[in-house]
């Protein structure tokens, strides 16, 4: 067969129909066209035409099964198995020699440049690529040239070998090889509902096992599970090794046992073309033992299992976590060795912490999922019905043996369907957790700050503030709305600003979902709500606005990088005064939320700081699946995992399958933007000034970044060199200088005027004083921002901070 567009020549007509496919025709009705000037829709007819007119020609020729597949473009490669396929698809090479020898240089380049520009518009436009794949294709393309053309590697061969990548499962095949792609694999079991109706579970999980030995093996990791700890220090409480659980249990308080936390949570997949929407429950694992700044980042969570939300009433959670239940068992008993440099090493491990939203966390632990349930906390033993009554009173935490004791007692009525459902009502219990074995139950499956207090307490709270102003006519909802969204939010807020546009008999329909607002963008509103207040209050003397502003101090303590070790308890006097003063305040609007609060002290004790175990960075590896495009909803797990998994081995490895040194954190000793040389005499004045600088700077700095956090001129930074000082010391960046390693900034200093209670931040004034700052010696890292009023005054709140500054 001959294209005659491109001038090409093809050994068998499946070559010529995937040419014609791939190169000029993406509808569904393809036209063929034959040597002889006839045209044909489909493979058979042009099949036809040449047992009919060309039969000298056809005897090689042979219908192969897949042929008619491949014009069907319904067909999903995703679902089709094809395992009947090997590397004998070498047979459809094909031949690129032009037939038109007599065109001049100029012509040829306009030809290869009219396919590049349909290869690429092709992609943009029926496939829906974005420009940054555009780029990267092009770029790619160049780099690929360039090798062939400095390699004098043979064009034809490459032709062929790119020829078997057209098939996605001699892609992943491959990807296995090079890459050390791991396929999902997918299970199904039959299922029957209360109604006796058969139902198929489909499910997809990924070995565990095999997929942390990859993780373990990359650079960035052997480097953080190796690294020397700090001694513990009550002062400087930052991670969990630092915290009392890791510190008295017989193996997590070694510093390489590995720590496997356990994420679960839900999300909805909708496809574009149907509007069908599938809720998919999604399982992952991550590796506690990594720095806290790597952790967030959505390369360092890791798929364990995907399966539909609706199947864990028919027990999926038990058949899809049971790989993961086995290598955990396996991990904390034999271990897994891993090479690692030429070296067998072997690690240890096992299940530190499970979490998830509140349904998540019952469900995959057999605890009742309802807040309905007349035992509704797995942690305690308060009533339903006395919720509002016994907020302030401290029950007793449900010990281990307890919870065993109870789940023996259930089992022991299974077959006493009254008895079983009595006990299961009381206990809150609904059968035994699939990791009793493996972890204490009660105390390693906490409450999440970012489900609990973002997602329930703080929006409800300001519900109910709002509808008390606006009814005592403080002020509208409009006015309230206005201010909200033209606060001047900082940088590192507009990813999130919070945008209100809620009128008064709206907000009352909202009651019992708070506000309508995500997660971070509750977070920021209340950072910022006592500047925003401020604005629309005349007064400040009445007990709501005293108890909102509690919620300030909770949120700040919840989210704090850095705690000590009577920071919990300082947490704990201010949620029982914020609970106590709602109940009195809002009679009848408590919501359960409320209690699971009340459990946060004691797991900010077990656990240390509440950020670095919380579902915020779950809530960012959802956007990997939220971003990609699903066309298709035949099987959403298996498509789904397999997706997960190609990316995964693509960020885990450079280009010549080497493991990448750069796969947690892309600019691991920070990112400089316009680097200026010394030449400033005012620059140079002040350095020569400063005598004891402990480096020789090399350069000016527009900006730095590294660890998350970005620094510019201008910006607001606390310089103390420790953790909690009675008083801060506060600087705004003019100068930022470096030698290749080391930071410093030059800082026009702020004179700190006071704490300023009704608006939770230091009053400041700007002074003459100019000193320098070594980036290392600084401890609170993050960038501060800085609000100015009419009247000339400036204020910074110093939030998340692990240390209450208010006086209750």
């Amino acid at each position: 067969m001959h294209c005659y567009i491109c001038k090409i020549d093809f050994n068998t007509l499946s070559a010529y129909v995937k040419h014609q496919r791939d190169l000029h025709s993406h509808s569904k009705n393809v036209r063929l066209v034959c040597s002889c000037g006839g045209s044909f829709s489909s493979l058979r007819s042009l099949q036809a035409q040449h047992e009919k007119e060309h039969e000298e020609m056809q005897q090689d020729v042979q219908l192969e099964s897949d042929d008619i597949e491949m014009i069907n473009p319904n067909i999903q490669e995703d679902y089709v198995s094809h395992d009947e396929q090997d590397d004998d698809m070498t047979n459809e090479s094909t031949d690129t020699r032009y037939t038109d020898e007599g065109l001049t240089e100029e012509e040829v380049l306009k030809t290869f440049e009219k396919r590049i520009l349909y290869l690429v518009l092709t992609l943009q436009t029926t496939f829906y690529t974005s420009e940054a794949a555009i780029q990267f294709v092009i770029s790619n393309l160049m780099e690929l040239l360039l090798v062939i053309s400095t390699e004098n590697l043979n064009a034809k061969v490459l032709a062929v070998c790119l020829d078997k990548l057209k098939s996605s499962h001699i892609r992943r095949k491959k990807a296995a090889e090079y890459f050390q792609y791991i396929e999902p694999i997918s299970r199904s079991y039959k299922a029957i509902t209360k109604t006796n109706e058969t139902k198929t579970v489909k499910y997809t999980y990924v070995p565990f096992l095999q997929s942390l030995k990859n993780y373990l093996r990359l650079p960035e990791v052997q480097v953080d599970i190796h690294r020397v700890l700090p001694d513990y220090d009550p002062s400087c409480i930052q991670d969990t090794y630092d915290a009392i659980f890791s510190r008295s249990h017989p193996n997590f308080q070694k510093s390489i046992y590995l720590k496997i936390e356990l994420n679960s949570d839900d999300l909805t997949i909708t496809n574009p073309i149907s509007h069908r929407s599938h809720s998919i429950f999604f399982f992952y694992w991550s590796l506690l033992n990594v720095s806290r700044e790597k952790r967030s980042a959505q390369t360092a969570k890791r798929l364990i299992a995907a399966c539909p939300k609706w199947a864990r009433k028919y027990n999926s959670l038990a058949h899809t976590m049971d790989d993961f239940l086995l290598g955990i068992n396996e991990l904390s008993t034999t271990g897994i060795t891993i090479n690692v440099n030429g070296n067998d090493v072997t690690y240890f491990g096992g299940l530190f912490i499970s979490l998830g939203d509140y349904p998540a966390q019952m469900s995959l632990n057999g605890f009742k999922e309802s807040v309905s349930a007349t035992h509704f906390c797995h942690l305690c033993d308060i009533q339903n019905n006395d919720l509002e009554e016994d907020i302030g009173h401290q029950f007793e935490t449900i010990t281990a043996a307890q919870y065993k004791e109870r789940c023996d007692d259930l089992e022991k009525v299974q077959n006493n369907k009254q008895s079983f459902e009595y006990l299961s009502k009381k206990y809150g219990i609904n059968c035994r957790s699939i990791f009793n074995e493996v972890y204490d139950v009660p105390r390693q499956c906490p409450y999440d700050i970012m489900h609990t207090l973002l997602e329930g307490v703080l929006p409800n709270h300001l519900n109910a503030f709002l509808d008390f102003c606006v009814t005592n006519s403080y002020f509208t909802m409009n006015e309230f709305c206005r201010e909200v969204n033209q606060f001047p939010y900082d940088e590192t807020e507009l990813k999130s600003k919070p945008h209100l546009d809620l009128a008064a008999d709206e907000l009352k329909k909202q009651n019992n979902l708070g506000m309508p607002l995500t997660s971070m963008q509750t977070f920021h509103l209340f950072i910022n709500l006592p500047f925003i207040l401020k604005k629309l209050l005349n007064s400040s003397n009445f007990p709501q606005y005293q108890a909102v502003l509690i919620c300030v101090d909770i949120l700040s303590l919840c989210f704090a990088h850095t705690i000590n070790s009577s920071t919990h308890d300082q947490l704990h006097q201010f949620i029982i005064k914020h609970n106590y003063q709602f109940k009195q305040l809002y009679p009848g609007k408590m919501k359960f939320k409320f209690h699971f609060m009340t459990h946060f002290p004691e797991i900010m004790r077990d656990f240390g700081p509440l950020p670095y175990t919380s579902c915020l960075a779950t809530e960012r590896k959802h956007q990997f699946f939220k971003g990609n495009k699903v066309r298709n909803l035949k099987n959403p797990p298996l498509m789904l995992a397999r997706r997960h998994e190609l990316w995964l081995c693509v960020n885990d490895h450079s280009q010549d399958g080497s493991l990448s040194h750069t796969s947690l954190q892309n600019a691991p000793h920070g990112r400089l933007d316009n680097q200026q040389p010394i030449s400033n005499a005012q620059i140079q004045f002040v350095i020569k000034n400063f005598r004891n600088l402990p480096f020789k700077p090399r350069s000016t700095l527009k900006a730095f970044y590294t660890s998350g956090h970005t620094y510019s001129k201008n910006s607001i930074i606390n310089v103390s060199n420790e953790h909690f000082p009675t008083c801060p010391r506060v600087g705004k960046i003019k100068w930022i200088l470096y030698d290749g390693k080391n930071c410093a900034f030059i800082c026009n200093m702020f004179t700190i005027k006071g704490y300023v209670q009704q608006l939770r931040a230091f009053e400041v004034q700007e002074s003459s004083t100019i000193d320098y700052f070594l980036l290392d010696n600084i401890c609170y890292k993050k960038p501060l921002k800085l609000v100015a009023f009419m009247d000339g005054s400036l204020y910074f709140p110093l939030h998340p901070y692990g240390k209450s500054l208010t006086i209750i």
